[in-house]
Parts: C-alpha cells; sequence; structure tokens
C-alpha cells in the first residue's frame, strides 16, 4: 500500500493501518465527527489473541464512546480485583471493591476488538483488507496502528526504542475433571526467573503465562509444553489452583513479545503512531490495551485540529504520549523494585538496575 496527499474531501480522509482496539477507536471517533476514514487490516483471525485484562478505568471511556452497553452485551467476565505473591511467599488480594468505576474484566480478545471495529464500519467508516490494498491511496493523514511492528512509522525512518527485553510464553489451559473454576481475580506470582500470571476467560479456560527475558534459559525452556509445565510445577499458588481444577494444556505455549518500547518518533508532518504502534506496556502494569484505547481517541483530537489547520496537533500529540510513556516507566520500575527475594538472579537484577 502506498499512500498519497488527498485531492478530494473537503473534510479530509485518514488511512489507519491496522483494526486493533487503538486503530478502531481512532476510526470511530474520526468517522463520527464527519471525517473520510479506510481502515487497512489484515484479513480476519480466528486464533486465541493474548491480551485479556481491561482495568476498572475502561468504564468512562466506554461511557465517552457510547459502546457501554454494546460492552456489557457481549458477555465478558468481570474480574473483581488482583492477588498477588509479589515480594513475599504470601498469595495478597488487592479488591476493586472501593474503585469508583468498579469492576475489571477479563475479555474475549477477538469479540471485544471486533466491537469496535465493527462500531467504527457502522458509524460509517470503510474497511479495506489487506490482501486487497495493493493500490495507492489518498490520504491527509496516515495512521499507523500496526502493533509493535509499527510498519509506517518504520518506512518513515522512526525507530524502536527497546527499554526491557521481557517475552511471554503463554499457554491455554482448560479444566479436566477437577471442579469448576469460579475465581475471577487475575493471579500474577514472581518467580526466581520471572513472574506468571493466569486469568480465568469468558469461556472457562485459563489463559497462563510466563514472562522472562528472551535470552535466558527459562525462556528456552518455556518454548516447550515440557518446558512450560516443568517451570510451572516450581510456582506455589499457581501450581495450587492448577492442580485443584485439574486444568491442562488445550493450547500449547507461544512465545509472544512484552518489553515496554517506544518509537523515538511517533508523529510525523502527515501521520502518527497509536497503540502499540506508538508504544508497548509491560503486562504487569495491564495497561496495555487501555491506553491503546486512549491513544486512539487522542489522535482523533489531534488529526480533526490538523485538518483544520493547526499544523503542531501531531506533535502535540507525539509530546503527551511521551509524557504517558514515561510516567508508566516510573510505575513499572516501583513495581519490579518491590520484590527482592532472588537478588542472584540476572532477571531481578535487571530490573534493579544492574547492566547484565
Amino acid at each position: 500500500m502506498n499512500f498519497t496527499r488527498n485531492q478530494g474531501s473537503s473534510k479530509g480522509q485518514v488511512a489507519i493501518i491496522g483494526g486493533g482496539p487503538a486503530g478502531a477507536i481512532t476510526a470511530l471517533a474520526l468517522t463520527r465527527a464527519g471525517v473520510s476514514v479506510v481502515v487497512i487490516e489484515r484479513e480476519v483471525r480466528s486464533e486465541w489473541k493474548i491480551g485479556e485484562g481491561l482495568p476498572p478505568a475502561v468504564k468512562p471511556i466506554l461511557h465517552k464512546l457510547e459502546l457501554w452497553e454494546r460492552f456489557l452485551a457481549d458477555g465478558h467476565l468481570a474480574s473483581y480485583g488482583n492477588c498477588s505473591g509479589w515480594g513475599s511467599d504470601k498469595l495478597v488480594d488487592h479488591s476493586f471493591v472501593f474503585h469508583p468505576h468498579g469492576c475489571g474484566w477479563h475479555l474475549d480478545r477477538n469479540r471485544f476488538d471486533q466491537m469496535l471495529l465493527n462500531s467504527a464500519v457502522e458509524a460509517g467508516a470503510t474497511l479495506v483488507l489487506s490482501a486487497e490494498s495493493e493500490n495507492t491511496m489518498a490520504a491527509d493523514v496516515v495512521v499507523d496502528a500496526s502493533g509493535r511492528n509499527s510498519w509506517l512509522a518504520r518506512r518513515q525512518g522512526a525507530r524502536r526504542i527497546n527499554h526491557d527485553n521481557l517475552v511471554g510464553s503463554a499457554a491455554l489451559l482448560k479444566v479436566g475433571n477437577g471442579v469448576a473454576d469460579q475465581d475471577s481475580l487475575t493471579m500474577v506470582e514472581a518467580v526466581a526467573d520471572g513472574w506468571w500470571y493466569a486469568a480465568l476467560l469468558p469461556d472457562q479456560k485459563l489463559v497462563v503465562v510466563f514472562l522472562s527475558d528472551a535470552d535466558l534459559e527459562a525462556t528456552r525452556m518455556a518454548r516447550t509444553a515440557e518446558g512450560w509445565l516443568a517451570l510451572l510445577k516450581q510456582t506455589k499458588h499457581l501450581r495450587n489452583r492448577v492442580e485443584r481444577h485439574a486444568y491442562r494444556i488445550e493450547l500449547e505455549p507461544r512465545l509472544v513479545s512484552a518489553n515496554s518500547s517506544r518509537l523515538d518518533v511517533m508523529a510525523g508532518e502527515s501521520w502518527l503512531a497509536v497503540g502499540d504502534a506508538a508504544a508497548a506496556f509491560d503486562p504487569l502494569s495491564s495497561q496495555g490495551i487501555i491506553t491503546a484505547m486512549e491513544s486512539g481517541m487522542l489522535a482523533a483530537q489531534a488529526i480533526q485540529a490538523k485538518l483544520v489547520g493547526q499544523p503542531e496537533a501531531l506533535n502535540t500529540y507525539a509530546q503527551r504520549m511521551e509524557k504517558i510513556f514515561a510516567a508508566y516507566l516510573a510505575n513499572r520500575d516501583f513495581y519490579y523494585a518491590q520484590e527482592r527475594r532472588w537478588p542472584e538472579s540476572k532477571f531481578w537484577q535487571r530490573r534493579h538496575g544492574a547492566m547484565i
């Protein structure tokens, strides 16, 4: 796909590469504002998609987008807090009971993404599958919502800055002959070579992810089901949960990027990046999806300003995103600093400032 400057629509035309949450919300907000939008998306895929947790703060965002009732109707699983073995051997609950926006959510991720994209299309955005997009497209602004790949931004000369080397080995488990799992708390457990999280999905399957650095031996082990299960047995709380419900692997572990990274340049004269394409977050923060959604809303505002003659609007957007990421890094470092049980571990030494 190539892009040329638009000479047609007086209200402007925007091309968005990627139809995930950030791209879909950018498209939805722009379309409702009367801007012509084309979303270029890959072929629809039905495979299981990692990234299922939404914090309570998503509620006002979905209300603002007028999607709250539609979201509730999709049957996602309410989550009433987290429990973590972090900094101590004890499992501690962190309830959302006093949160002003109520509970968090464990998503059917494909259903959630499709809801957002369908909403944009119903509002008037044009969806083009990438297999059909071999031609040149005219646009006033192009939005990179291509995920960590940052397809467009890299072609504009932007570089990806990686702040660590974290990867996740994610497997999907289902209950065997054990008692049905009703625990919707997100479980987090630190171990010597990294940490684990587990989250119950709306279909009662359990997503379980081991996170460590890509170059460490533990990650090599976690590439296979046998090695992944051997690592799981070294946990305490998560192992107990898996054994209590006789969970067994339905989909074997697959490796996914989970590091903190951002573009060195998030916007240019006629393009900007949103979501993971602009900045990606450690899953420990539970901020990936909601920040992607917020970036889509901010991007739509910036593009509208650009189209009515405010040339600095895209750069202002980029500066806002850089501040968000800087604040995130400070919070990330604070939480990793709370875990001090394995001073000889390369994984934890790196989180505590050692250059190894």
